[in-house]
């Protein structure tokens, strides 16, 4: 892939914010303070250098998104995509979920019960591996449980101490992947390679601009 000369150009769409993310100073994200962090076991730190990087990843620690919406996300993010294999839209939103959901509970690591909605086929059950990265908690550890549903949904429930809350996916955002993947079927055919190459284009867009605090219908269950 060339360095981010896909047709839509990730430079516009680093310079402003995606219509369906809105002003992320309207949804109020002001500087990082969730204070709990990612533990590192085996690294010190994840590198914030664009030297560290392949290109197309460089290019958004140079635009400045790790600083935009905070380390946490910028680990999750990163260490989901090479647990995944492949820069993923689905993988993307479920860091940015577990993060976001993290975040209001206000819950340590490996702490969250969840229970998604996606089903376990892709390409929304992609989503999971953001969760697991971006919470701490795992399928291995009986945190994830993900049931068999009809209408697979980026969404899902958390639960934390005697809080439980649900994150879903907006309206418009949910339009906008839908149409960017059935555009990458239509040009590219279905799951070949041309076909994950636009997606790891749009992939960047949704990293760059999709922001945590906008993106996400937040409701308070019982």
């Amino acid at each position: 892939m060339k360095l981010l000369t896909f047709s839509f150009g990730l430079a516009a769409a680093l310079g402003a914010a995606c219509a369906v993310s809105g002003n992320a100073e309207e949804h109020g994200r002001a500087e990082y303070t969730f204070k709990s962090g990612r533990v590192y076991h085996l690294l010190k730190s994840l590198p914030l250098d664009a030297a560290s990087y392949q290109p197309e990843t460089a290019a958004l620690v140079t635009a400045g998104i790790p600083e935009k919406y905070g380390p946490e996300e910028w680990a999750a993010v990163v260490l989901t995509n090479e647990i995944h294999q492949h820069v993923g839209i689905y993988n993307v939103i479920g860091a940015k979920m577990g993060v976001r959901a993290r975040e209001i509970l206000e819950a340590p690591a490996r702490a969250v019960n969840v229970t998604v909605e996606t089903g376990c086929k892709p390409p929304v059950s992609c989503l999971i591996d953001g969760l697991q990265v971006a919470l701490g908690s795992t399928f291995a550890q009986d945190l994830i449980h993900a049931p068999a549903c009809e209408t697979p949904r980026a969404a899902a429930v958390f639960e934390y101490g005697n809080r439980k809350i649900r994150l879903s996916l907006n309206p418009e955002a949910e339009s906008q992947v839908a149409e960017w993947i059935a555009k990458a079927v239509q040009e590219c055919g279905n799951l070949t390679p041309a076909y994950f190459e636009r997606i790891e284009e749009y992939s960047y867009r949704v990293w760059a601009t999709f922001d945590r605090n906008a993106i996400f219908k937040v409701e308070t269950m019982p």
